[in-house]
């Protein structure tokens, strides 16, 4: 059985990196996410060897869905345990910039872009409670560097 663990520290030396993922932002509160056929996510991936998990989010952002970011930090990590256990990372930023939406280097695909409140996000994401600590982690995070909320619901929005 497979088991998430949300943690705020630093990822052990011992656990290996597998995934970098971050949340990035807008100046009015919203996430962005990624769709490919109905699945969405947050954009990042897989770290290729020797790069950082900043140069791992940056790479992705761009390659995925044609993003620029900024005042990016450290979130926490995901504990997973399968009989091995292993780190996903996750990030927040800003989003600097929005160029136009192409194909996916790795995939050939061309994902949609959204905007969603942090309040609908793990309703896409569907990663349970952990999803939930991780989005409560990213918001108060996100306050931090100047995101601000004036409280208004807002439905998603598709900018691609």
């Amino acid at each position: 059985m497979t088991s998430y663990r949300w943690t705020y520290s630093e990822v052990p030396e011992h656990l290996e990196i597998r995934q970098v993922y971050g949340f990035v932002f807008n100046l009015n509160g919203q996430i962005l996410l990624l769709e490919d056929e109905g699945i969405f996510n947050l954009p990042g991936g897989k770290p290729e060897n020797g790069e950082s998990m900043l140069e791992t989010l940056i790479r992705e952002a761009a390659e995925e869905i044609q993003i620029t970011i900024t005042s990016p930090e450290y979130l926490g990590y995901q504990l997973i345990t399968t009989g091995e256990e292993f780190a996903q990372v996750r990030l927040i930023a800003l989003v600097d910039q929005i160029l136009p939406p192409k194909p996916d280097l790795s995939t050939g695909r061309k994902y949609l872009r959204l905007w969603v409140p942090p309040k609908q996000t793990n309703k896409l994401l569907n990663w349970g409670d952990s999803g939930d600590l991780q989005i409560a982690s990213a918001v108060t995070a996100a306050s931090n560097l100047g995101v601000t909320w004036d409280g208004t619901p807002r439905r998603y929005i598709e900018i691609s």
